[in-house]
């Protein structure tokens, strides 16, 4: 039997003889009625004429009715998308409401970030999914796809925490706008993280490193950042000559192989104390730049980008193996470029506070909400005692 598009009844106030109507609009998509609401409040959100549509009579529930049927025709089109083909939309850099609105908002979201998402779509959510209408989604088949990548794909927990992310976070925004009446993965568990800690060099084998005199300086001077400034790689790519200054170094920017130059991952900028040593070269680095004093301190093949991260972290793993570390066993322990940054956080925990030691590091604290991360004169002189009692020995001892 076919269903009326408007469906209309009654429900008791609270006080005795008193009603309210309440409409239900019929969805050939999801073949049921969405969510009932109260002709009255609808007449205040559609703004319509109460004389025209009074909410306080059946027919009257009824035009109300027709006009919201009316105006969600638009929103009935959006609602029969196929479900990887709203995905997809949502993660397009260009065109994507959510990114757009994001911008609008000031809130920050990366690009690298938002191509990873399409990625993800295109490669697991369209195969899995290739002709289920975006209001047909339901949390059972998210929970089956979710399990389906566990049994049969071969990846990590945060991997396809990842993957699942591309398609709730679509999901959440078309609950939000209405355009669906239920949020399918509101109840949806992620995996349990399974990401393993990053190894850390012996202060042994960091001694041995910055010891290396045949390396390419632009790795020998991202060694001596990632150990003495704890900066991360992208940071350390993103420097320039304005960003030295005579004792301290700002870290403003980071780069990302996507983004190209964007905010550190705090979104904030720091100040950190800049030892002489590492000062002199990195004012080497600027001498010998053949694309001038204001290009990247770390430059790469061309002039509006620096060397690449996989090119830093190549010569970083030549290091290691200049040292005795091979292939095998870097990856057996977990080492990577950033395990320096984890270095050169254990060596100073405990010499001065950890409030302090994230003015350093770039770690976000609840206590860090402003745009950027001050350090007054006697926080940079005590990041800096500390330095020089905990990491510079090691420093001095190979001859900088």
């Amino acid at each position: 039997m076919a269903r009326k598009p408007v469906s209309v009844f009654k429900r008791p106030m609270s006080k005795s003889g008193q009603f309210r109507y309440y409409i239900q609009i019929w969805d050939e998509a999801t073949r049921g009625y969405s969510s009932a609401r109260s002709a009255a409040s609808l007449v205040l959100e559609l703004e319509l004429d109460v004389k025209a549509f009074p909410p306080s009579s059946r027919t009257g529930a009824l035009l109300i009715g027709e006009e919201l049927r009316r105006r969600g025709s638009a929103q009935g089109r959006k609602t029969s998308l196929l479900f990887a083909d709203y995905c997809a939309q949502f993660w397009d850099w260009e065109s994507s409401p959510y990114i757009q609105g994001k911008k609008a908002r000031g809130q920050r979201i990366g690009r690298e970030h938002v191509s990873h998402c399409a990625a993800y779509v295109k490669n697991y959510v369209r195969p899995a999914f290739p002709a289920l209408r975006l209001a047909a989604v339901r949390p059972f088949m998210l929970e089956d796809f979710m399990m389906n990548l566990k049994k049969d794909s071969g990846l990590g927990n945060h991997s396809i925490n990842g993957i699942l992310a591309a398609a709730v976070v679509p999901l959440h925004e078309a609950a939000r706008l209405g355009l669906i009446a239920l949020d399918p993965a509101a109840s949806l568990r992620k995996l349990g993280n399974d990401t393993h800690e990053k190894g850390i060099p012996t202060d042994e084998e960091v001694r041995a490193l910055l010891c290396l005199r045949e390396i390419d300086p632009r790795i020998r001077s991202a060694i001596l950042l990632g150990a003495a400034c704890a900066l991360r790689i992208g940071e350390i790519q993103a420097l320039r000559r304005e960003n030295v200054g005579a004792a301290s170094l700002s870290v403003s920017n980071s780069w990302g192989k996507v983004d190209g130059l964007k905010d550190t991952k705090t979104g904030r900028v720091r100040v950190v104390p800049l030892p002489p040593l590492v000062r002199s070269a990195l004012l080497e680095l600027t001498a010998a730049n053949p694309y001038g004093s204001d290009g990247f301190l770390l430059y790469g093949l061309k002039q509006d980008a620096p060397l690449d991260v996989r090119a830093i972290e190549r010569g970083f793993y030549k290091a290691l193996e200049k040292v005795g570390i091979n292939e095998e066993k870097r990856k057996a322990r977990a080492l990577s470029f950033h395990s320096l940054r984890h270095w050169s956080n254990a060596m100073l925990r405990g010499s001065v506070s950890d409030a302090k030691l994230h003015l350093l590091t770039g770690h976000s604290t609840e206590a860090m909400t402003n745009r950027y991360d001050h350090a007054t004169e006697a926080d940079l002189a005590e990041l800096a005692q500390a330095q020089e009692a905990k990491i510079l020995p090691f420093f001095d001892a190979s001859g900088y």
